[in-house]
């Protein structure tokens, strides 16, 4: 499991009890059996990833998703990991392009604007 902090706001080990307790949680409003022993086998990744600026975190988090889905590089990672490799990879070869970032942007908003304009709001 990937967290990916943008903001750069918290220790995001600190939060490994409560990601596991959603996990837990998820288990069982799923009625599925609890395996405390598989949820601790889970393994949570922090990678650090390029900061925003505080005002455009949902443009972040889909960019994210736009990069992971277009290259295959995560796939490509996920399958080639070994335990003591860390995600910082997928971002240190231009995966993520602040220019492309930009882009990403106005394509968002005037996706935005256009849908506003269709529904007359």
């Amino acid at each position: 499991m990937l967290l990916l902090d943008s903001l750069n706001t918290t220790d995001p080990k600190r939060l490994a009890p409560e990601i596991r307790g959603f996990i837990r949680g998820i288990y069982e409003i799923e009625e599925r059996e609890e395996s405390v022993h598989f949820i601790k086998k889970i393994r949570l990744e922090f990678p650090k990833v390029p900061q925003q600026n505080g005002e455009e975190c949902g443009i972040y988090v889909l960019y994210f998703i736009h990069c992971f889905l277009q290259n295959g590089k995560l796939a490509q990672v996920l399958e080639n990991k070994t335990l003591e490799e860390d995600f910082s990879q997928l971002f240190d070869d231009g995966t993520f392009d602040p220019e492309e970032l930009e882009n990403f942007r106005k394509d968002v908003h005037a996706f935005q604007v256009e849908r506003s304009t269709e529904t007359g709001q």
